[in-house]
């Protein structure tokens, strides 16, 4: 299991931020969370560099699936690995390519991320939002919105190659596991091995509000 020590600014942490047009004047905000490995590169970690890797890449894929209702937010960067370091946030741009209507917030795409080793502690989930009603049959994805969902399964299990020559692998970390609040940290990671797309459409209760009449 591989565990770094900080400060040494090897394990990223990425949440990309965004808002869901919720009707009329309101929205809802939308966040995930991304983590990435340093695994090549000879020069110092650069946390602009990697943001606009990452929105290149798995974000670009994003906009594509998204419905248009997503739009704005920002991606924000810090080092997990150093305490002391500070965010680095870059403004997003764009909206979500699909212009029809779209699933309830509370409907999410989901994908589960997997690693080597067994136990909840060593995988993770991704749920997204905005996503369309069109690319689906009944609770299933299918169609054009299938191909859409796949890449941006692709995209998030491909490692991000920034401008300054660092490659960058997708990981989970183990928080339970991890002391990140002071130096020197200790970070427990593990690189993710498969991402697997559900192709139900998933329900976060969370997100769904009473409707009384």
């Amino acid at each position: 299991m591989p565990v770094t020590i900080g400060p040494s600014k090897l394990i990223a942490q990425l949440i990309l931020k965004g808002t869901l047009a919720a009707g009329g004047s309101s929205s809802k905000n939308i966040a995930a969370n991304f983590y990435y490995q340093r695994i090549v590169g000879g020069v110092a970690s650069d946390k602009a560099a990697l943001s606009a890797a990452f929105l290149a890449g798995p974000y670009a894929a994003m906009l594509a699936a998204f419905n248009q209702a997503w739009s704005l937010g920002t991606s924000n960067i810090r080092f997990l690995d150093d305490a002391l370091d500070p965010t680095v946030t870059t403004a997003l741009a764009g909206a979500g390519a699909i212009a029809t209507d779209r699933m309830p917030s509370y409907n999410a795409i989901f994908m589960l991320l997997q690693t080597g080793v067994r136990g909840k502690r060593f995988r993770g989930s991704k749920h997204f939002a905005a996503g369309n009603e069109a690319d689906t049959t009944g609770d299933i994805l299918s169609g054009a919105g299938l191909g859409r969902w796949q890449a941006v399964q692709t995209a998030i299990l491909a490692p991000l190659v920034d401008g300054v020559g660092v490659t960058w692998n997708p990981c989970i970390v183990s928080f339970s596991l991890s002391q990140v609040k002071t130096n020197p940290t200790s970070v427990t990671w593990n690189p993710i091995t498969a991402v697997i797309l559900d192709l139900t459409v998933g329900t976060m209760r969370k997100r769904k509000v009473k409707t009384v009449i």
